[in-house]
């Protein structure tokens, strides 16, 4: 089969059954009155949509499971043998993947330390179609099939040319025709997507529960990236570039950045950059905690900060404030509901949080404080490999 007529395959046969799929994946398990309530459709409509779902196994139907409302209903749920959605994650130091049945369950969670970050292209790409095989055969006796696979890749993606165009946490990995490549190997369509936008889908969707139609998600790691949902849409750009805040400038000082510029806040505020000011710190002799690590990495620099290390608390909440004054920016222009950071800041401890919340308040306007909610991500693990999978499932319905 020609790799370009690979396609994801579509649960439902029309929009009236797209709807009802949407809302019993939001809030399941739900009855037909329900559906009928949250839709506005007419119920007869919803009556046959149902059956021919039914009659598909796309949903099941389960006795005195609604319990939303004066009576036990019968609830309709998706089902989760109908068939899985894999998706992989792949970075500088490693890649990880889960699987997901058609009930948006996880099934199999999988991770392997790797050093990518220096590798060729070709052993990239060895080791990403290795790690596949190894995730597809933790499957093979699952009911159902498999509906296709996502690719998240930590750069920028052309998604139209399906290629991985570049990054700047990884050397030798531009324009890699990653779709096309594994499409061939594996016969599975394949959705390519960037850190960001699948960060967003995970978080809008298994954590929020896609309540809020405007929310901003920071990434926050080797790169520092944001992922948009603008009035119910998910924001990718005219080219899919959308979300680079770590290659906005905040600083006249000339710091160089690997994506050509200086000043960018990513060169000021990363993980990496953390790493590499406690490196030159501590070569100057500085006293630090950090001194007796074989180690540093941006990681380690968070956790000895909230261990109250001086230097290591130095480096970050001068980081922090930086990063506070950029998305103050970005909400002051886009004015969200809600504002989430990865879950790597927790890392930080309370002081430096407490550092990049006033950095936030002290630079977003009043008025769009007022209503603006500020979390920090609850999911420390797997979070944006589970945003592909969930892109993948939503696709399909």
């Amino acid at each position: 089969m020609s790799i370009d007529k690979l396609i994801f395959p579509k649960l439902s046969s029309n929009g009236t059954q797209a709807n009802i799929l949407k809302i019993v994946r939001d809030s399941s398990p739900i009855s037909r009155s329900g559906i009928v309530a949250q839709s506005g459709l007419p119920h007869a409509a919803v009556s046959r949509s149902i059956s021919d779902l039914l009659d598909n196994q796309i949903v099941i139907e389960e006795p005195l499971t609604d319990t939303k409302g004066p009576r036990r209903k019968r609830g309709i749920r998706l089902n989760p043998e109908l068939g899985h959605c894999l998706s992989v994650k792949y970075g500088p130091a490693g890649i990880e993947g889960v699987i997901i049945d058609t009930s948006y369950e996880t099934l199999f969670k999988k991770s392997e330390k790797v050093k990518l970050e220096t590798a060729s292209r070709d052993k990239k790409i060895e080791i990403i179609i290795s790690f596949i095989k190894t995730l597809m055969e933790s499957v093979s006796s699952l009911p159902g099939k498999c509906l296709g696979l996502a690719v998240i890749d930590p750069g920028i993606i052309d998604k139209q040319a399906r290629v991985s165009l570049m990054t700047t946490i990884m050397d030798d990995w531009n324009n890699v025709p990653i779709v096309d490549i594994l499409q061939g190997h594996f016969n599975l369509p394949v959705m390519l997507s960037n850190s960001s936008t699948a960060l967003i889908r995970a978080v809008d969707r298994l954590e929020l529960k896609n309540r809020y139609g405007n929310l901003i998600y920071i990434e926050y790691g080797k790169g520092i990236s944001c992922g948009l949902k603008l009035e119910g849409n998910y924001i990718l750009g005219a080219s899919n570039f959308a979300g680079e805040l770590g290659h906005l400038k905040v600083t006249a000082s000339q710091i160089p950045c690997k994506c050509g510029g200086v000043g960018c806040l990513e060169a000021i505020a990363a993980l990496s950059a953390l790493a590499h000011n406690a490196k030159e710190a501590i070569n100057r002799n500085t006293s630090s905690s950090l001194a007796e690590i074989d180690t540093i990495d941006g990681l380690a620099v968070l956790t000895a900060a909230a261990k109250n290390d001086r230097l290591s608390m130095r480096i970050v909440e001068e980081a922090f404030e930086y990063l506070g004054q950029a998305v103050a920016g970005l909400v002051n222009i886009l004015n969200p509901e809600v504002l989430v950071f990865d879950n790597n800041i927790n890392l930080a401890g309370k002081e430096a949080i407490e550092t990049l919340m006033r950095s936030l308040h002290k630079n977003i306007l009043p008025f769009s404080l007022t209503e603006l909610k500020i979390k920090i991500s609850t999911t420390p693990l797997y979070l944006c490999v589970l945003g592909g999978a969930v892109s993948v499932l939503d696709n399909c319905l």
